[in-house]
C-alpha cells in the first residue's frame, strides 16, 4: 500500500483551494475517510473532509464558487458544507474536543492538526494529507492508522472512546463490515463497558436515528445490523428489532423494518425523528398492509415500493387505486349511505386479493354484488 493517490478530478478541485490557502498562510489538509479510501485505491470518493489550521470560511467560499453551490453552516461546531455534482465537501477549523459528560456533545476549541486527528473515532480515520498546489503532500499519521489499515484492524484511539461517544459503536459496525476488518484486541470489552455501564443509553433518539439511517445506506446493511445485535446495541434502536431489510433506498429499507414489526411498527416509526414526508409514506404503507385492501387513491411511488417489498406475491393491480368509485355505485342503483362504504371496502379487499383485476371485472363484480342487496 503506497501513499494516498488523489483522483485527478478531485485534484482539479483541490489545487485552486490549495493555492488560495497557501496565499493566506492557512495549512490545508484532507482528513479522515477520504484519506483512508484513497490509501485503499478507491476512486469513487464523493465526500471530502478538509481541515484548515485557521478560519476555513475563505476556502469554503472559493469551493462554493468552483462547484456552483453555497457554503452552508452544518452541525454545531462551525463546519461549512459545500455540495456539488456528486461531491460533498466539508470544511472545518482544526480543533480538539472535550466531553464533560459521557455520551454528550463535546466542547471544542482550536488546536493543532495532531490534536484534531486524536478526536476522531478510529486510527484508520485519524490520518491526513497536506493539500498542496502540486498535489498530495506527505501522509500525516501520528496514531498508526496506516499500520492498522494494512493489517485489517479496527482500533479506537483511546480506551475512553466509546464512553465519550457511543455512536462510534454504530460506526464500528459499519466499518468492520464494509471494509472487511477485524476488531483490535479488547475492542469487545470496550463496547460492552459502554453499553452495560448505562452510557450508551444516554444517546438521544436523534443521534441513534442518524446512525441507523447511515447503516441503512450501506451496500449490505444486514451485516452491521447483525454485528450490533451481537453486541446488544440493536436494542437501543428498538427492542426485538429485525436485521433483515429489503429494498435499495434508505426509505425502502426503513419501511421494510417498520412493516416487519407488524403491530409494533407504528410505535417504532413514531420513535424515530425522521423526515416527516418519509414517515408519512411509510405510515401509509403500514396502513395499506394492515387493511389488506387496495387504496382508494393512488399511492406514492415510494409507498407502493415499500408495500410491494413487504408483500412480494401481490397481484400487480392490488396497489393500483380502486377501480370502482361512488359514481359507479350510484349508476348501479345504490344510494349514498352505509352500503356505499361497505361495498367499496369489499371491492378494495377483492382487488387486493386478485379477484378483481381490471375496471371491466370491477363493474361485472359490482353488478353481481348489487343484486344481492
Amino acid at each position: 500500500m503506497t501513499g494516498p493517490r488523489i483522483p485527478p478530478k478531485t485534484l482539479a478541485l483541490l489545487r485552486p483551494l490549495a493555492e488560495f490557502a497557501r496565499r493566506e498562510g492557512l495549512p490545508l489538509y484532507a482528513v479522515g475517510g477520504c484519506v483512508r479510501d484513497w490509501l485503499l485505491g478507491r476512486k469513487d470518493v464523493h465526500d471530502l473532509d478538509l481541515v484548515v489550521e485557521g478560519d476555513p470560511g475563505g476556502v469554503a467560499k472559493l469551493a462554493a464558487r468552483l462547484l456552483g453551490g453555497q457554503a452552508e453552516a452544518f452541525g454545531a461546531f462551525g463546519t461549512l458544507r459545500v455540495k456539488g455534482d456528486r461531491l460533498r465537501v466539508d470544511f472545518a477549523a482544526s480543533r480538539q474536543e472535550e466531553y464533560p459528560e459521557p455520551a454528550c456533545l463535546p466542547k471544542v476549541r482550536p488546536a493543532p492538526l495532531e490534536r484534531d486527528l486524536f478526536r476522531r473515532d478510529f486510527t484508520i480515520n485519524a490520518m491526513a494529507v497536506r493539500v498542496e498546489p502540486e498535489g498530495a503532500g506527505a501522509l500525516v499519521d501520528p496514531y498508526g492508522g496506516l499500520r492498522d489499515l494494512k493489517a485489517g484492524v479496527l482500533r479506537v484511539l483511546h480506551p475512553a472512546s466509546f464512553r465519550d461517544d457511543p455512536t462510534r459503536v454504530f460506526r464500528a459496525a459499519r466499518f468492520l463490515c464494509r471494509l472487511g476488518l477485524r476488531p483490535a484486541p479488547g475492542f469487545g470489552t470496550l463496547v460492552r463497558q459502554s453499553l452495560y455501564g448505562c452510557i450508551a443509553g444516554r444517546l438521544s433518539r436523534h443521534r441513534i436515528t442518524q446512525e441507523l439511517l447511515r447503516i441503512l445506506a450501506e451496500a449490505e446493511p444486514q451485516s452491521p445490523l447483525r454485528r450490533l445485535r451481537s453486541w446488544g446495541y440493536l436494542d437501543l434502536v428498538y427492542p426485538d428489532m429485525p436485521v433483515q431489510v429489503r429494498g435499495a433506498s434508505v426509505e425502502e429499507r426503513l419501511g421494510s423494518l417498520v412493516l416487519s414489526l407488524g403491530e409494533k411498527g407504528e410505535e417504532f416509526l413514531g420513535s424515530l425523528p425522521v423526515e416527516r414526508s418519509m414517515a408519512r409514506r411509510i405510515k401509509e404503507a403500514l396502513r395499506v398492509c394492515r387493511q389488506k385492501a387496495s387504496p382508494r387513491t393512488a399511492l406514492s411511488p415510494e409507498t407502493a415500493r415499500i408495500v410491494a417489498l413487504a408483500c412480494p406475491y401481490l397481484p400487480k393491480t392490488a396497489l393500483q387505486s380502486l377501480f370502482l368509485g361512488g359514481a359507479d355505485l350510484q349508476a348501479a342503483g345504490l344510494r349514498s349511505g352505509p352500503d356505499f362504504r361497505a361495498v367499496l371496502d369489499e371491492a378494495a379487499r377483492a382487488q387486493w386479493a386478485g379477484r378483481i383485476r381490471s375496471r371491466a371485472a370491477a363493474i361485472a363484480w359490482l353488478g353481481i354484488r348489487v343484486r344481492t342487496y
